[in-house]
């Protein structure tokens, strides 16, 4: 950990005090936590409120706190994910290595959604972490050692749009929720194209990580790896001396090469239904937009049930109750913001309306730079003897 000025140990100091109450009895257990945020901001207090205070929501949404004991990856993600821990350096950090070249991004998509692909790299984020924490290391300081093998990657891997998509979308989520943890970050076998990707890529990374970051072709590379890591623990194809039991250089037994997915494994995207049913209504919200729909039970044994779908991509869903109609009055949130994609499926849910007054369904598409999003719904207030429908104010 840097030393601070007066200044900025008042500043993690305030940050502390401001959102100590919020915090969940895990994030409590890392005291590098106020840190790294007021760090990841220049010590600006406000800006590193604001980062921390959705940090904590984002741990909420995809239930980060109990990922490595409650979430099951998927296999397929596992299988061709491409991701492996290589190894610790020679300061303990973790070595990570991603084979970007060979990961085929366009069967990826068909098969898992944004949300399943990136909620993998959460995943191994925090279980590189505890790797850490039991070996005795420290998240006082850079912690992770990045290597981006290119390798063999085609030109229409490297442009593929939806790949690139999902990918931009990680990278930005490890950035607002890990800050100060990469030590170094190698992007190595690089061919000559991919310096428009990294074009896009550049544009969402701070001046610190650009800083941290050495980007390289087919040369070069090995002896940067040598620098930090003992050639025993490094593998031979990266320039070390390990292999595998049986003397193959590439690793195998522990390193999880991308490769080409099945087109057996394919999802296919539903078909829309709810754009041809007559009694569907229709938004169509912006970039950075939401809006509330809002139903009013006037009635006991009234229960809530709703449908929808978003024409393309995803956003976020949520559902808040409040006593009387007013949008200033304070609302209790009966359903968590979260992320929806109904690429697959239309989203379905039902509620039993426990208290009379005003629900409010939220369409929230704030997470989208640049797309709008069309949604088809249908919301229905059924009254369990009755059979009522009651319409939407």
């Amino acid at each position: 950990m840097d030393k601070l000025t007066d200044e900025e140990k008042n500043v993690v100091a305030e940050l502390r005090k401001r959102t100590l109450k919020d915090l969940s009895p895990k994030l409590l257990e890392d005291d590098t936590l106020f840190y790294r945020f007021a760090k990841a901001r220049d010590f600006n207090l406000a800006e590193a409120e604001t980062m921390l205070r959705n940090h904590i929501a984002w741990r909420k949404e995809f239930q980060i706190d109990t990922i490595l004991t409650d979430y099951k990856p998927s296999e397929v993600l596992l299988e061709y994910g491409g991701s492996s821990f290589v190894c610790f350096d020679r300061e303990g950090c973790i070595v990570r290595m991603q084979d970007w070249g060979r990961i085929d991004s366009k069967g990826l998509c068909n098969v898992v959604t944004k949300m399943e692909a990136v909620k993998l790299w959460f995943y191994f984020a925090e279980h590189d972490i505890e790797a850490l924490i039991k070996r005795g290391g420290s998240l006082r300081k850079p912690f992770s050692l990045l290597i981006y093998n290119l390798e063999d990657l085609t030109y229409a891997r490297a442009v593929h749009m939806k790949g690139l998509q999902y990918l931009l979308y990680g990278v930005k989520m490890l950035l607002d929720n890990y800050p100060e943890s990469a030590k170094f970050i190698l992007i190595i076998n690089a061919p000559f194209f991919f310096t428009w990707t990294f074009a896009l890529i550049k544009a969402i990374l701070p001046l610190s990580v650009l800083q941290k970051m050495g980007l390289y072709g087919k040369s070069g590379w090995k002896e940067v790896l040598l620098k930090h890591i003992d050639a025993d623990d490094l593998p031979a194809f990266l320039g070390g001396n390990k292999t595998d039991p049986d003397g193959n250089p590439r690793c195998e037994t522990f390193i999880n090469y991308g490769k080409p997915l099945p087109k057996s494994c394919y999802r296919q995207n539903a078909e829309k239904r709810l754009v041809m049913e007559p009694d569907a209504e229709k938004i169509s919200l912006m970039p950075f937009s939401k809006e509330e729909i809002t139903f009013e039970v006037k009635e006991a044994n009234s229960s809530m049930e709703w449908e929808f779908e978003i024409k393309k991509g995803d956003m976020y869903f949520s559902l808040i109750f409040r006593e009387e109609s007013s949008k200033h009055l304070e609302s209790v949130e009966l359903i968590p913001k979260q992320r929806i994609d109904t690429s697959f499926e239309s989203e379905k849910g039902c509620l039993k309306c426990e208290k009379l007054g005003f629900y409010s369904i939220v369409f929230d598409n704030s997470g989208s730079w640049l797309y709008s999003k069309e949604i088809y719904y249908r919301v229905k207030i059924r009254i369990t003897k009755k059979d009522e429908l009651f319409d939407s104010i």
